[in-house]
């Protein structure tokens, strides 16, 4: 079962941002587009299957590894299998001997996968001969499928007729229905609070919408050595799928929030044919109202009528990239590695409540490794050696490590084209 949020929260932000990375501007050709000239693009990104993703010990685990619920004593005890069984375990404990009646009733397990892809379209223009302007925003599509087991044996029974006359009626009453516990009957608890299907979601729709603009300039190391400049100021607008209370599986496609951004890029020209570079990224994210269910304690199944609206203030982003690219003419490869990080959120409200739950390893951390091909004509069109202009480019990206983050494996595929309307 769920936490107070989402599943699969770990994908919320960390998503958004990377897939933000498609658009123009960031994921273009270097340089400024000409003035007066049009670039369209369109891209497509392929997600591996998610089954596992990291834990808070950088370690790969089974997404639904966090949410196997032991249904024994102790648990039953801290409530977090709900009110009901928290009462029937309070009460046993006063009944007979406690090492005879200690519940222990199976366990639950969840396995879940988590298919995701986006599209991109976008635009960019040359608004002068310093600063190109560009806006666009991923098509995203995601199908979450989650199967739960039940099993071990349930002492619910065993305990009942231990017991004998000693259990008065509500007693008796409270642990019939506690032999009887299985997946339909927790599946029709969760959705009893008001939660959707458990078993499926899916979604597809736009993602957040991105805007900008970018500069360039370059300076000469030493000669013949030149170091280019490129600085890109964005705006994240919150018009992607953001993650709703009453979902237990959803993704957060979208932020759900604004988000301002800023990154800069260096590249050195080492030789003709290899150049190296750095690029850093950082976006301040600002607070949101957003609904939540917020727990009162530790339960596990956040009751219907504690939800709310509370403000969240989401932790910022940043990213730093170091690149190798090398080729000649219309072909180049290049070799990048990057650091993602989402810093931890905090949410507050109005209603007493366990607010840290709802965060609970909200502080995210992805390293990758990228390779990418790619095919630029633009020259050669410049020199009327090729009859269309565009930049095609293939990239897969393969996780190195994670914190409290999805094992994000992708592959993706750009194009991009010019249009002169003079």
């Amino acid at each position: 079962m769920g936490r107070s949020s989402s599943n699969l929260t770990i994908f919320t932000g960390l998503l958004a941002a990377i897939s933000a990375a498609m658009l123009p501007g960031t994921a273009a050709a270097q340089g400024l587009l000409p003035e007066g000239i049009v670039a369209w693009q369109v891209g497509y990104r392929s997600y591996k299957s998610q089954e596992n993703a990291f834990d808070s010990n950088f370690q790969l685990r089974p997404i639904g590894a966090d949410y196997t619920m032991r249904f024994d004593n102790e648990m039953l005890l801290s409530g977090r299998g709900g009110k009901d069984l928290q009462r029937l375990a309070t009460v046993l404990q006063t009944v007979g001997d406690p090492s005879e009646t200690a519940l222990d009733l199976g366990v639950l397990q969840q396995h879940v996968s988590a298919d995701i892809s986006a599209s991109v379209f976008g635009f960019a223009y040359g608004a002068s001969k310093d600063m190109t302007v560009f806006v666009g925003a991923p098509w995203t599509t995601a199908l979450v499928k989650n199967r739960i087991v039940f099993s071990g044996i349930n002492n619910a029974k065993s305990i009942l007729e231990r017991l004998g006359n000693i259990a008065f009626d509500e007693l008796r009453q409270g642990l019939e229905q506690a032999s009887l516990l299985d997946v339909a009957t927790i599946r029709n608890s969760i959705e009893s609070e008001g939660y959707g299907p458990i078993d499926r979601w899916q979604y597809s729709g736009i993602g957040d919408l991105q805007v900008g603009l970018k500069t360039a300039f370059n300076i000469e190391l030493m000669d013949g050595m030149p170091i280019a400049f490129e600085y890109s100021p964005s705006l994240s607008l919150p018009t992607g799928h953001a993650d709703d209370p009453d979902l237990i599986n959803d993704i957060g496609l979208g932020k759900g929030y604004v988000s301002v951004g800023q990154s800069l890029s260096q590249r050195i020209q080492l030789t003709p044919y290899f150049s190296a570079g750095l690029d850093q990224m950082y976006a301040y994210n600002m607070d949101a109202r957003v609904k939540r269910r917020v727990p009162e304690d530790s339960e596990s199944i956040v009751a219907a009528d504690r939800k709310t609206n509370v403000l969240h203030n989401p932790g910022d982003d940043y990213e730093l990239g170091a690149a190798l690219e090398f080729g000649t003419g219309m072909f180049k490869g290049n070799l990048r590695f990057a650091d993602h990080r989402h810093f931890g959120d905090r949410y507050t409200g109005s209603i007493v409540g366990n607010y840290s739950k709802i965060s609970a390893n909200s502080d995210t951390e992805l390293i990758t490794q990228e390779i990418g091909f790619s095919m630029n004509t633009v020259e050669a069109f410049q020199r009327k050696e090729f009859v269309i202009p565009y930049i095609a480019k293939l990239t897969a990206s393969f996780p190195v490590a994670g914190l409290n983050s999805p094992n994000f494996e992708y592959y993706e595929f750009s194009l991009t084209s010019f249009l002169d309307p003079r």
